[in-house]
Formats: structure tokens, C-alpha cells, sequence
């Protein structure tokens, strides 16, 4: 590495002492059982607390393939605002993610090779994080071997994506290129507080089945082998960042997209975040990019959201009842947090807060944090573009006042 640990710290503006993360400052984040048991591979038997975090994905590192700037405001140079910092904190947020993909900053002929100057905006983003108060969480939505935009037909989408030539689950030097993306943060950032970063390890782990994949008579389905595949490949990431930062928190995405808790990694400990765009039909109505997904042909949602004979398919209760695996991890010791949600500019004003009050009273009885996919972009508060929405001006951009409203109202209320 070409600058020295000590060099970074000072330029992150944070003390090394920060190395041995106190119980004390555990107990301030809420997350006891996922560090104070890390590696320990012993279930705890006491219930886990779940860190009070509410923010917004920050996408300036999301995508190297430029046609998602078409959906999604950002620059695509890696340059995390500061005024979006500022205002997360001055609206009452502590958190960000920033959902990068590892192209950025890594040589494209050699996957073991970073440049580091690449690295540096997000040095930056954990500093104005420290500045300003706010966690920052470290992912690869794209990682070495897997995207799970990878999974999108150009053809229906219309947006170009430069596909994995390899799999992170079936190729070994691949996972070890995964593996390695998260220890260089690991020696990086060693030393920062996971009061202060955390680390997640892949953007929605979900099964990629393989072509022409068939079950042979008493095999183990193939859903399940896929699971099996990332829990091998998360477990080598996760034991690759304790080898070098024995502290760091670490996150597991829900498999399946995000949206299920995976069971055979509560023995590592690890945090585990669940993504909620449910129902889709509502949260993604006429998304363009999610065609293949939905047809496309959906009514215009209401909420509750009924069918074309007027049956309920989906309200507070039915989201109570699917979330509820979620709040059952807690007893088992494993912190949990939501880091994605929220609805395409497309879905009715109305209809927004009307699902964003019961999603998020949902949250609130789980006891869990939230973020939306979106600071800026239409799944966040600021220049959504939503038809119908009553916008006020803030600094050139257009705030949707009334959600930033609501999310303040049910911070407060958990």
C-alpha cells in the first residue's frame, strides 16, 4: 500500500487509538452480540440490540456502466457530496451506504491489483462521515464474480451492463479476488471505530442458476446449493477481515435479494440487512429497468394493495407477518438492520406515504434501523421527479418535504 496506515488515519482525521474498540462504544452502537462475539463461533444467549441507523444510499461509486446515470443521479466519479452529509445529519440520519462497484479502483487485467489513488473518495466519505457524524458502510454491489444486475436482459431494459466473466462460486481465484478486495479495506481502515465504518460484503446475494442446471434424483436443489455457495464464499471474506481487523463489523445482505435470513451464517456472528421493496408491484410500478421483473402492465397501485378483483395482497399486517423471521434473529443474538427500501418515482405520492407509515411502523415494532435507496433519485426525498408530489425548493434541488416528514415522525416514534 502506497500510503501508510498512520499517514491515512491522520488524513481521515481519526485516532489510531481507536484500534480496541470498547465495550462501552459497542454498547452506544447497539450491536453487543455481532462484535463482542466476533469469531467466538458460539451462539449468544443473550437478545441482540439493534443500532439505531436511519439514512440513504449514496450512489457516486455505484456503477461503472454509465447507462444507470439515465435513473440515477449521481456523477460516477466517486466524489461523495458533502452536502449530502450535511443535510443526512441536519435532517436527523446517521447513515449512509455506499454501494460501489469494485471496477472503479481495481486494474481490469488483474484483479489483485487496486489503484489506490481510486480508493481515495472514499477515504473522503468515511472522513465526512467522522465530520459529520454519520456511519458510514462500506459494500460491493458489484464484486468480484457477482452482480446481481447481472441478472437483467438488456433487451427488456435498454441498459448496457458489462457482465462477470467469471463466478465468484465456481472460480477459486475469483474468490480469492473477493476475498482480497475486503482485506485491503480491512488493513485500510483498521484502527477506525466500527462505531464509525462497517463492512458489507455483496449486494444481494441470490442464486444465478447455472444453464442448463437440472436436479438428478436425492441431489440437494439448486437453490439451496447456491445458498450453500455464498455461505462458503462469506465465510471466507468474513475470515479474511477478522485475520486483519479482528473488530470490524460486518454485514451479510438477506439472500435471495436481500430479502431472507440466512440461517447458516448466525454461527459467525455477523449483522445481517434485509432489503424491503414489498409488494413490487407497488414499490417498482413502471419502473423501466425492472421490466422482466413485473410486465409492466400493472394497474396503478393503491395501498393496501388489492388485485383486479379487489383481494388484498398485501398490507401492514401481511408485511408484519413476512418480516417476522427478521425479528426472530434477534433472540439468536444477530443484530439486523434494513439497508434498502422505498418506492420508484412512478408509484403515486399517496400511495407512497400511505405504504412508507406502515412499512416503517412495521420496522418500528421489529426495533430495527432503516435507509432508502436513495438520497438523491427516485427512491429518496430529493429530486425524485414523482408526479404529483408538492416539492419545495431546497438549494437548486426539489425536497419532497412531506416523506422527509414522515420518515422524522417515525425516527422519533422508535
Amino acid at each position: 500500500m502506497g500510503v501508510s496506515r498512520r499517514a491515512l488515519l491522520k488524513y481521515l482525521g481519526l485516532s489510531a487509538a481507536a484500534t480496541a474498540l470498547p465495550r462501552s462504544a459497542v454498547a452506544t452502537m447497539g450491536t453487543p452480540s455481532a462484535l463482542a462475539s466476533a469469531g467466538s463461533g458460539s451462539a449468544s444467549s443473550m437478545p441482540a440490540k439493534n443500532p439505531k441507523w436511519y439514512g440513504f444510499n449514496l450512489l457516486e461509486y455505484f456503477s461503472t456502466d454509465p447507462d444507470w446515470m439515465k435513473y440515477f443521479p449521481y456523477q460516477n466519479d466517486g466524489m461523495f457530496r458533502e452536502d449530502d452529509f450535511r443535510w443526512i445529519r441536519d435532517w436527523g440520519f446517521n447513515w449512509v451506504r455506499l454501494p460501489m462497484d469494485y471496477r472503479f479502483w481495481t486494474d481490469f487485467h488483474n484483479p489483485f491489483k487496486i489503484h489506490e489513488e481510486n480508493v481515495i473518495p472514499i477515504d473522503r466519505a468515511i472522513r465526512l462521515g467522522e465530520k459529520y457524524g454519520i456511519h458510514v458502510n462500506v459494500c460491493l454491489h458489484r464484486a468480484p464474480g457477482f452482480c446481481v444486475l447481472d441478472t437483467l436482459d438488456e433487451a427488456l431494459t435498454g441498459i448496457h451492463i458489462t457482465k462477470e466473466k467469471t463466478s465468484v462460486y465456481t472460480d477459486s481465484k475469483t474468490q480469492d479476488a473477493f476475498v482480497y478486495q475486503w482485506t485491503y479495506f480491512a488493513d485500510r481502515y483498521k484502527g477506525i471505530s466500527s462505531n464509525k465504518v462497517s463492512f458489507n460484503l455483496v449486494n444481494e446475494p441470490l442464486d444465478l442458476p447455472i444453464a442448463m442446471e437440472t436436479e438428478k434424483a436425492g441431489e440437494t436443489k439448486p437453490g439451496q446449493r447456491h445458498l450453500n455457495d455464498y455461505v462458503r464464499v462469506a465465510r471466507a471474506a468474513i475470515e479474511g477481515i477478522r485475520k486483519h481487523d479482528p473488530q470490524r463489523l460486518v454485514i451479510t445482505d438477506g439472500y435471495a435479494g436481500g430479502t431472507a435470513v440466512i440461517s447458516e451464517l448466525i454461527d459467525t456472528r455477523v449483522m445481517q440487512s434485509c432489503h424491503t421493496y414489498s409488494p413490487a408491484p407497488l414499490t417498482h410500478y413502471q419502473c423501466e429497468w425492472a421490466r422482466g421483473m413485473l410486465t409492466g402492465s400493472e394497474p396503478e397501485p393503491t395501498w393496501p394493495l388489492k388485485d383486479s378483483k379487489g383481494k388484498v395482497i398485501s398490507d401492514r399486517e401481511i408485511l408484519t407477518r413476512t418480516f417476522q423471521p427478521w425479528g426472530e434473529l434477534a433472540g439468536q443474538g444477530i443484530p439486523i438492520h434494513f439497508g434498502e427500501m422505498g418506492c420508484y418515482k412512478h408509484t403515486p405520492p399517496q400511495v407512497v406515504l400511505a405504504w412508507f407509515s406502515d412499512t416503517l411502523t412495521m420496522l418500528g415494532e421489529l426495533q430495527t434501523g432503516f435507509a432508502l435507496w436513495n438520497f438523491r433519485g427516485p427512491f429518496g426525498v430529493l429530486d425524485t421527479e414523482r408526479p404529483g408530489t408538492k416539492y419545495q425548493k431546497w438549494h437548486h434541488h426539489q425536497l419532497d418535504r412531506a416523506l422527509l416528514s414522515l420518515l422524522q415522525q417515525k425516527m422519533k416514534s422508535f
